[in-house]
């Protein structure tokens, strides 16, 4: 059902503002887009409108704003505000107190997308985080990844697309699926499979699957701009999404 809601993949830089087809063509989102859930739950955000409060909750590391730039098609802009080391502003989905929705299993495969665009970057004067991570107030720390269970695309003080999986304190990683320019929007995103295998997506490409390391508990949408030192890293963000495929009992 999903490629009712997607157009077909096109060639090497010829890529869609959307969806990446090779990430959700096996997700159902004919059903979703009308409110089914028999099949799963999840999200697309394409922030035509935002509050820092909720669904979304913005927290500061001394610094730091997300707001709602003046662009077609809704765009929002996370600005790190400082060129002071690791300060800067992250979000993470589900209200002003914390809540997380998206947990792998294996009976489930979670399908997660972002289009972004970074500017003032630097090779090495970022600290950057777009992808799924527990409830943290600080999800990127001194320089580091504070969070104990997470799945995401993490540039800290670097440009290379690295996707990188937690569980429990132990980490795993893709190598580099491609590289940050400055000022360009690119989309990152992957698929897990059950508890088995994790593969990176950067603009509809597939990279080197991530197989240990694969969290088990409760995760959000969670996205971090920060300085780490020099500039004053912004980051737009088009759009997210994420899709958990599962039959749910309750």
């Amino acid at each position: 059902m999903g490629d009712l809601y997607l157009k077909p993949q096109r060639g090497v830089g010829k890529e869609l503002r959307g969806l990446s087809p090779n990430i959700f063509a096996q997700a159902p989102l004919a059903e979703l887009a009308v409110g089914g859930i028999s099949e799963g739950f999840g999200i697309l955000d394409d922030f035509l409108s935002f509050n820092d409060e909720s669904p979304w909750i913005a927290t500061q590391a001394s610094a730091g704003t997300a707001t709602l730039a003046d662009a077609k098609g809704g765009v929002l802009e996370l600005d790190s505000a400082s060129s002071t080391n690791h300060q800067g502003i992250q979000i993470q989905y589900g209200g002003a107190t914390g809540a997380a929705a998206f947990v792998p299993n294996a009976s489930a495969k979670i399908y997660f997308e972002a289009r972004i665009k970074l500017d003032d970057i630097g090779s090495t004067t970022v600290q950057a985080f777009v992808g799924l991570s527990d409830v943290e107030t600080g999800i990127i720390a001194s320089g580091a990844n504070a969070s104990d269970n997470h799945i995401g695309f993490e540039m800290i003080n670097s440009t290379a697309l690295d996707l990188k999986s937690e569980k429990a304190g132990s980490r795993s990683a893709s190598g580099s699926a491609g590289t940050l320019v400055d000022g360009t929007y690119v989309k990152v995103g992957f698929i897990v499979d059950g508890v088995s295998k994790i593969t990176p997506y950067v603009n509809g490409k597939a990279g080197t699957a991530i197989t240990t390391n694969i969290p088990v508990v409760a995760l959000t949408p969670s996205i971090v701009c920060q300085s780490a030192g020099t500039t004053d890293p912004i980051m737009s963000v088009d759009w997210v999404a994420c899709y958990q495929v599962e039959q749910v009992d309750n």
